[in-house]
């Protein structure tokens, strides 16, 4: 279906993985299935948004009821026998639904006497090492074999710490019965914090991008993007900066802000004389800083709020200097190259006008901008999400061509529990990580081994941290790597006197740059994928056009008033040295300054870039004056040479 624009919006309610789902399973009947599990789960959170969540572990157990069940029903099983074999693949699916209905179902019915008694009779027994096959398959099919191997080491790590030789990594040893007690009928396993955010807040915030996506919203942001960008030097690839931050609010993915802008960015750039791997590299940095940008940011931020105790409005305060901070390096480094290179914006008539585009689907921003008012009201987050819905079927009502009809609606529903159903499995596997940490106390060891190789110093610490972050997050999805990080590495770190929202914003920052980092970068992959160029080189790219960007968590560690923290003046001050900052090493990454530049002079500014970035107030003075200098120098030597080269055109 179109809008009255010509604009493709996507009325049918299935995602695509299900079209490579061939004969696995009766195509009505899958419908159905996916229809009714979505539409109820749908209904249970919506319900439980407007009159607040049940008790705690019943809430859990029918999130997790609902969602696990679909990533069998959309998401191919990817075996290969059972490929070539569709009724075998079929009676499989049947047998994992079938399972999924009756294992968590008996943990939803049973909690409550397992907390009181917390002995296992054998029916509990096999329902928990049954669920947590199920859990494994889920996170398999969604994420891939890696992660779910590697949560299988980490339970046979839990069962083997007896006869590990390394003092330091052996423990007591489980049995079968402790694990699956812990891991799953317990409050630090499956059903722990990750899994409780997902059933209250995240899933609520997923079906309010899911609904903003059916009416037009992310259609809104395009357009917005290009009105604003579209004519500029290297217009595709500051589209993708400005619709990246954008659709980022309502998304909370790297992958989903890639396919989602990628689609449209990745196409233009290439057209106006991008390569391939630089325009995948650009979307999929533009579009990692998705998940910082406030009001409605990544999944993990809303786990963070959890482990903060603090208001989520507050979270969305601190993170927003930095998230606005990324975009702009990723701006400048964009526009520093499209410079360099000489490439031209989109035509003036191929771009929409902006104030044409704001009456025409301005209104969509209201739902937004009512969720932020009402979380700084401090009325909770579900109530604020659900009215921020709410708002939306009346507002969207305003223009025809973003009506909200019972198809839409449904549409809706569907894109929100398929996209959560991915994320729950994640999180319930993350709890299995988090689970054998806690129980095996390796979570307090590792945090001691980055404490005992940094010698008390906090740099050191810092860089261990970024690398355990980056190494992680190449496996795991952000949500993932932030929950298992966040065990782990705060208590280090404000040990060394960081404070608690420096150090998880810290980790929280590096597990979403984890993927742009090769060998397993899943943002730089999907832009790969888009651009038809080779993923590895796209990543590599990605992360030498980010080098701005992987500083910056630094920045906020040791200029605490990028996170608002002090008075006025230091977070001004903090705010304007660390934009030069930016602005030095984006010119040094770009290799220009209003002509290219040598080799020295990125030397020279990349330097300054760091001056400017530490506290110290001479050092940063100094960098200041370096930059300044260059910057001018530059620019009296591109006036000169500019006004040689027309006297010889007029020659």
């Amino acid at each position: 279906m179109e809008d009255n624009r010509g604009v493709a919006r996507r009325t049918t309610p299935f995602p695509n993985q299900l079209q490579g789902h061939g004969a696995v399973m009766n195509a009505n009947l899958r419908k159905v299935l996916i229809m009714v599990y979505s539409l109820v789960g749908g209904a249970f959170h919506l319900y439980t948004g407007a009159f607040g969540a049940m008790a705690p572990p019943t809430q859990r157990g029918i999130h997790v009821f609902f969602l696990i069940p679909l990533c069998f029903l959309f998401v191919p099983s990817r075996v290969e026998y059972l490929r070539n074999n569709p009724r075998a693949d079929n009676a499989f699916n049947i047998v994992l639904l079938a399972l999924s209905f009756l294992c968590f179902g008996w943990y939803t019915l049973n909690w409550e006497r397992l907390y009181a008694n917390p002995s296992l009779t054998p029916l509990d027994l096999v329902a928990g090492i049954v669920s947590i096959v199920l859990v494994l398959e889920s996170v398999r099919r969604t994420v891939g074999r890696f992660i779910a191997g590697l949560m299988i080491f980490f339970l046979v790590y839990a069962v083997i710490g007896p006869y590990i030789p390394h003092r330091f990594l052996a423990h007591q040893g489980y049995g079968v019965s402790s694990i699956v007690y812990l891991i799953f009928y317990g409050t630090e396993g499956i059903y722990g914090t990750p899994i409780a955010v997902c059933a209250t807040f995240i899933v609520l915030i997923v079906m309010l991008g899911g609904f903003l996506n059916v009416t037009g919203g992310a259609d809104f942001f395009m357009n917005i993007s290009k009105s604003v960008a579209g004519t500029a030097r290297g217009g595709p690839a500051k589209i993708a900066v400005f619709s990246s931050g954008l659709f980022g609010m309502i998304s909370g993915s790297t992958v989903a802000n890639v396919a989602t802008t990628g689609s449209v960015t990745i196409p233009m750039m290439k057209r106006l004389g991008f390569s391939p791997i630089v325009a995948g590299a650009v979307e999929s940095l533009a579009s990692s800083g998705g998940q910082l940008m406030p009001p409605i940011m990544g999944a993990a931020a809303f786990i963070m709020v959890e482990y903060l105790m603090i208001p989520y409005i507050k979270l969305c305060l601190y993170a927003l200097i930095p998230a606005v901070l990324y975009f702009f390096s990723v701006f400048m480094v964009v526009h520093f190259h499209s410079c360099r290179v000489g490439m031209a914006g989109i035509p003036r008539s191929e771009c929409p006008r902006f104030f044409k585009e704001l009456a025409h689907g301005g209104h969509m921003m209201i739902p937004i901008v009512i969720l932020v008012i009402l979380l700084s009201k401090w009325i909770g987050p579900m109530l604020a999400v659900f009215y921020a819905i709410t708002s939306l079927w009346i507002v969207s009502s305003i223009r025809r061509h973003t009506r909200m009809t019972i198809r839409s609606f449904v549409e809706g529903v569907l894109q929100g529990m398929q996209a959560m159903a991915p994320l729950t499995a994640i999180c319930a596997g993350a709890g299995i990580i988090i689970g054998v940490l806690s129980m095996t106390g390796l979570g307090m060891r590792m945090a001691f081994i980055i404490e005992l190789l940094s010698h008390g110093h906090l740099l050191i610490a810092l860089i261990l941290t970024m690398v355990a972050c980056i190494i992680l997050g190449m496996g795991l999805p952000t949500v993932a790597a932030y929950v298992v990080l966040a065990v782990i590495v705060p208590p280090t770190l404000t040990n060394m006197g960081i404070g608690r929202i420096e150090a998880h914003m810290f980790i929280f920052y590096f597990a979403i740059l984890s993927a742009i980092t090769p060998p397993v970068a899943t943002g730089a992959y999907t832009a790969a994928g888009i651009a038809q160029c080779d993923p590895m080189a796209t990543g590599f790219c990605a992360m030498r056009l980010g080098l701005v960007a992987f500083l910056l968590p630094y920045a906020f560690v040791y200029r605490p008033g990028l996170l608002l923290h002090g008075i006025p003046w230091e977070i001004v001050r903090a705010v304007i040295f660390t934009s030069i900052g930016i602005l030095a090493w984006a010119a040094a990454t770009g290799k220009y300054l209003f002509r290219e530049i040598s080799f020295p002079v990125q030397i020279i500014m990349g330097l300054s870039g760091i001056m400017l970035i530490i506290p110290e107030y001479w050092t940063s003075i100094m960098g200041l004056g370096i930059t300044l200098f260059i910057i001018i120098y530059h620019y009296l030597q591109h006036r000169r040479l500019s006004s040689l080269e027309a006297q010889k055109v007029v020659a």
